[in-house]
């Protein structure tokens, strides 16, 4: 399927057709496909994919890095109720370890608040045909429950996001996706960038205990970035394994919701064999996403996994 340009934007004047690999052969596992899953047709519902699952493989470093960013946790947190515990009692230490999951536990709590407070959330009636992809990539993506979803008028960044508290998980869309009828301007890229981040929720990474058990690692520089960015690069795969016609849909992060179609994402993704110094390393291992070049030829070239560090 060709990439979807937005009514009235010129198409782009050089991009890449196809992104061939893994994920595109993932598709002949399923029965024949409901018409136009991004096209949204009324009757389309989560049962119509019944127990076809496409399954996207983890970045190989995800959870080695895990690990370590676990250990490392232990080992801060050890080091802090033994701190505390030094300079006061042993009760002062368990509060003061206990203080840990609570302030965490409010901090996704509060940020919950503010979608259901500020957000309009995705409904049959509110923006139905991002609620219809939602509910079918959910079911077709093994994901038990649909999550919430809601828009955020006014934001101008194209970034997605997703996130939970308690048993609810949720989805983030900026209202800069949408058009002016509330429908999606590419549906494409729209659905990719979905899909991607329901990949972020089956692959757990929004849980409360995974973020609790890495928390530590945080205060590390490079460490805990260095495993948000294989998280990133696994919900890509999740992403283009179920919608690889949107892959293309990164060249929003690069060119905005007004000139990504004017992005060329082969000649990006060139640029990561050739672009290394120094401070593309340390710029590199303290950001929390992959650069968009890195993250273009991850998508680009199946023969290789994202790179995580050099």
């Amino acid at each position: 399927m060709q990439h979807t340009t937005p009514p009235g934007v010129p198409a782009p004047a050089c991009s890449v057709q196809t992104i061939t690999g893994r994920a595109s052969a993932h598709r002949t596992h399923h029965t024949p496909r409901p018409p136009s899953l991004h096209g949204h047709p009324p009757e389309l519902c989560a049962e119509d994919f019944g127990d076809h699952v496409v399954s996207a493989p983890r970045h190989p470093w995800e959870r080695p890095l895990f690990a370590l960013c676990a250990v490392v946790s232990a080992v801060l947190l050890s080091a802090l109720f033994h701190l505390v515990w030094s300079v006061g009692s042993f009760l002062w230490a368990l509060a003061a370890l206990g203080t840990v999951p609570l302030v965490c536990w409010w901090v996704r709590g509060l940020r919950y608040a503010r979608e259901r407070a500020e957000s309009v959330r995705v409904s049959p009636t509110q923006f139905p045909e991002v609620y219809r992809m939602v509910m079918s990539l959910s079911a077709e993506m093994g994901s038990s429950k649909a999550p919430e979803a809601y828009v955020r008028p006014g934001d101008p960044s194209p970034r997605t996001d997703a996130s939970g508290h308690g048993l609810r998980r949720y989805l983030v869309l900026p209202g800069s996706l949408l058009d002016g009828a509330g429908r999606p301007r590419d549906p494409d890229a729209m659905a990719f960038l979905v899909a991607h981040q329901i990949g972020h929720i089956t692959s757990g990474h929004t849980g409360y205990w995974q973020r609790l058990v890495i928390l530590g690692a945080e205060l590390v520089p490079g460490l805990g970035a260095s495993l948000a960015r294989t998280r990133e690069y696994t919900a890509d795969d999740h992403g283009l394994a179920h919608v690889p016609e949107g892959a293309q849909a990164v060249r929003l992060f690069a060119g905005g919701s007004d000139l990504y179609t004017r992005v060329n994402l082969g000649e990006m993704a060139s640029r990561a064999s050739v672009d290394r110094d120094p401070s593309l390393f340390v710029y590199h291992l303290l950001s929390r996403r992959p650069g968009n070049v890195r993250r273009m030829a991850a998508l680009r070239d199946r023969s290789r996994r994202g790179r995580v560090l050099i």
